[in-house]
């Protein structure tokens, strides 16, 4: 007994299974194969959305290990802030930078930093008027005021700036030395 399909059903998808074989199966390995690519380009497009300094974080990280200096967007540990400082302290592409007020700025401050403090009016003119193709390390005193200023740098266009996870909690915590 073999199938014939309807006058008006000879083109049809129903028409086409019932004289596959296996059709079921051929549908559903072509929707895992149309699956799996649509996975391929969402997981691209994330990638390719993503601010350089997620995007590579692991690459960036490696990359930290080898060579401290390494700019970009990224958190550094006070140790690894500490092995940049040194190695960077005479390139004039270099800024440390403090973000808090000037009472805690003169308690003790980093090697080299200099303070513009985050809750002055004038932070973000200050900011603005900072070279954009300097790399910055910024800080405060547990990471929270530096984190919330990284987005008045990423806003103004700033392309390397590297923020030192825990502030100057962190850095004590690490006994790491202070200027006063």
């Amino acid at each position: 007994m073999t199938y014939r399909p309807e006058p008006d059903e000879e083109f049809s998808p129903r028409a086409e299974h019932a004289r596959i074989p296996h059709a079921r199966r051929r549908t559903s390995l072509r929707t895992l194969l149309l699956g799996l690519a649509a996975l391929c380009v969402a997981v691209y497009s994330v990638h390719v959305m993503l601010p350089e300094g997620l995007s590579s974080r692991n690459d960036a990280q490696g990359a930290a290990q080898a060579a401290p200096a390494a700019t970009g967007w990224r958190d550094v540990t006070p140790g690894e802030a500490y092995a940049i400082i040194q190695q960077r302290q005479n390139d004039e592409t270099f800024m440390v930078l403090d973000v808090r007020t000037p009472a805690e700025y003169a308690e003790g401050h980093l090697q080299g930093a200099r303070n513009i403090d985050f809750t002055s009016p004038e932070f973000r003119d200050r900011v603005r008027s900072l070279n954009r193709n300097r790399t910055y390390l910024v800080y405060c005193r547990s990471g929270n005021r530096s984190g919330k200023a990284l987005e008045v740098f990423r806003d103004l266009g700033f392309t390397s700036v590297l923020h030192m996870n825990g502030g100057t909690l962190a850095w004590n915590a690490a006994n790491l030395p202070l200027e006063k």
